[in-house]
């Protein structure tokens, strides 16, 4: 695979007469013709054949680049991701198919499943092929993506190939359509592909999908490229013209597919496609007496870390109390960088109303900008809302392409000795957040202690919402074991599902809740969350720390029981205790890895030492720690300081 940067440098270098230019000449003298046309159109919206129903093929997209300027087709293969053809973004695609990495240059509008529209807001042009992966601005609700075919065509074998192209009939039809195609040769990263029964590719058709059935589903084998369009409406062919036409394979290029095309990691804060660490850092208080706190992100760089920049200051904000805030993570106003949100306590006013605001930072290509109040509770006329009754998560939890921010709230007892919780989610409308909505209550159906539970959050169930988790302490049976339960709250989109237990210690081994720290993923790739969790073995009789990390899979309706992916014994000797841990995408290679920042005490010039270490997943597991990052010899870094966004 690639990297992004190779693939993107490459892009750039090949210009008229390189491996783009000379792909189309070979196709044509395969087929005993002039170069043939390629399928960029000016609006055009599909294979001359049988008209196809929205939600038959609904992966295949409808594109309108620029100002109705060109049309062009797309294929949706993962919730995020189109694969399309380059020419449809190059300047002169009959001159040049370099497509540079980034932003599309003219404002692009895909449509898929019919009626959901969404923005392209990246291009990663593969550089060797006419073929580009664009990313939407916000995930694809409901319709099922591609799969991307494990081996190549065959000659004489059947594809369907789909469009919203021309027809013979229309310049720009509502509906797409599909037409069968035999395979006539394959040469390297080219298909040549013969229409059936008057089926041919035509303008608008460009990057729609060419696909085989493999038991009873579609698997993708290429995207239109460009053909001799026979028949196409408002294109005049001599007699005899066959109607050939050139696809692009993929099947060979599945991993560059899959090491590009992946979700956006939520704490990515400069765009990269990289997780980066980010810690809100207490500066204590000033001569002034006022509390000075900084925010500093650690930026990955693909195979370690940078060193910390510090972001943000309140030196040249005000006063900003860093223990009173609760920071999460989530990009909240959709525009593909990481933001940092922070539930900050304003403390109890004269009246005994307590105030609490919302504040976001938004990551841009630079930084981050000044913190906004997107919330405020005494502003809003809302209830007293106690900060320390507040725990804290993030996720997509309407599925919109932004992230929103959850509370599990502890509103104490009942007067049967309940104890009652409930789940608050406050919606991002991109420029901003709405108030508090309560999506689920515990009174009413069982007692759920807030001091027993401990949040996480991810996309459990692989739906592209958003759900919660909560790891919940069960106390100690009558056999002295420790009892914890693993509970996920499921997004519905407009709200969530009750709490539903996925996983029981009890009858399999005891599992303190206490020594547990816990986190969420997708470590292995998959498109679901999972859950990790750090776990406190004690002390060996050498003295030595003993700690393990664990994880429980998703299955997509619940989980496998936890597996220890990585165990401190007989390595070194790592302090539960003096663990932070986070999660984050941090190689870009769309599996979830394990951060931890690690209290090395103090040094003996009285300098606090911390380090950032990380454990990476290789799909079926982790690999063993490796530190990233170390404060010694730079700065002194306090670990009981620094609360991981």
């Amino acid at each position: 695979m690639k990297a992004r940067s190779e693939i993107a440098s490459r892009s750039t270098r090949l210009r008229r007469g390189g491996a783009l230019r000379t792909a189309v000449v070979r196709a044509a003298a395969l087929l005993g013709a002039a170069p043939l046309l390629l399928l960029t159109a000016a609006p055009s919206h599909a294979v001359v054949g049988a008209p196809s129903e929205d939600a038959e093929y609904g992966f295949t997209a409808r594109l309108l680049i620029g100002d109705h300027e060109r049309g062009c087709s797309g294929t949706l293969i993962s919730s995020e991701w189109l694969l399309t053809a380059a020419s449809c973004f190059a300047d002169d695609p009959a001159a040049d198919l370099t497509v540079p990495a980034g932003a599309p240059r003219l404002k692009t509008v895909a449509t898929v499943g019919g009626d959901q529209v969404r923005d392209v807001v990246e291009l990663l042009p593969h550089g060797e092929r006419d073929l580009v992966l664009a990313r939407l601005a916000q995930p694809v609700r409901g319709v099922e993506p591609v799969t991307v075919a494990t081996s190549a065509p065959a000659e004489g074998q059947e594809l369907t190939v789909a469009g919203h192209g021309r027809t013979a009939q229309e310049w720009a039809p509502l509906e797409k359509h599909t037409g069968t195609f035999a395979v006539s040769a394959v040469n390297g990263g080219d298909l040549v592909m013969s229409g059936r029964d008057g089926a041919s590719v035509c303008q608008g058709d460009a990057g729609g999908p060419a696909f085989r059935t493999v038991d009873g589903r579609p698997a993708l084998v290429a995207v239109s490229s460009r053909s001799n369009q026979v028949g196409c409406f408002g294109v005049d062919t001599a007699e005899g013209t066959s109607s050939s036409a050139v696809s692009t394979r993929v099947d060979d290029v599945r991993e560059w597919i899959a090491g590009n095309a992946v979700r956006t990691p939520v704490s990515d804060y400069d765009g990269d496609g990289r997780s980066d660490v980010g810690v809100l850092y207490d500066n204590g208080r000033q001569s002034d007496g006022s509390q000075r706190t900084g925010l500093w992100s650690f930026t990955s760089t693909g195979s370690g870390f940078g060193e910390p920049q510090r972001e943000w200051d309140s030196k040249t904000f005000g006063n900003w109390d860093w223990s009173r805030s609760k920071t999460v993570s989530g990009d909240f106003n959709g525009d593909g960088r990481g933001d940092v949100g922070v539930l900050y306590d304003n403390g109890r006013q004269s009246d005994g109303f307590n105030r609490t605001t919302l504040w976001t930072f938004s990551g841009t290509a630079s930084g981050f900008g000044q913190p906004v109040k997107v919330w405020d509770n005494a502003g809003s006329g809302g209830p007293s809302w106690d900060w320390s009754r507040s725990k804290v998560t993030s996720g997509d939890f309407d599925g919109d392409g932004r992230g929103d921010v959850g509370v599990l709230y502890d509103n104490g007892q009942l007067s049967d000795g309940a104890n009652r919780s409930a789940l608050w989610t406050f919606t991002s409308t991109g420029s901003g957040f709405g108030g508090p909505v309560r999506v689920w209550d515990s009174a009413g159906s069982f007692s759920w202690s807030w001091e027993r539970s401990k949040v996480t959050s991810g996309d459990f169930d692989g739906d592209g919402r958003g759900d919660v988790g909560v790891l919940y302490d069960n106390g100690q049976l009558s056999d002295g074991a420790n009892r914890s339960a693993l509970w996920t709250f499921t997004s519905t989109g407009s709200g969530f599902g009750g709490p539903v237990r996925v996983w029981d210690s009890a009858g399999s081994f005891s599992w303190s809740w206490e020594r547990s720290k816990v986190t969420s993923g997708d470590f292995d790739g998959d498109g679901r969350g999972d859950v990790g969790v750090l776990y406190d073995n004690g002390q060996l009789s050498d003295g030595a720390n003993r700690s393990a990390l664990w994880t429980l899979t998703s299955t997509g309706s619940g989980f496998g029981g936890p597996v220890r992916v990585w165990d401190s014994a007989g390595s070194f000797s790592w302090s539960w205790e003096r663990s932070k841990v986070t999660s984050g995408d941090f190689d870009g290679d769309g599996r979830g890895d394990v951060g931890v920042l690690y209290d090395n005490g103090q040094l003996s010039d009285g300098a606090n030492r911390s380090a950032l270490w990380t454990l990476t997943s290789t799909g079926s597991g982790f690999g063993g720690p490796v530190r990233v990052w170390d404060s010694a010899g730079s700065i002194s870094w306090s670990w009981a300081r620094s609360e991981l966004t």
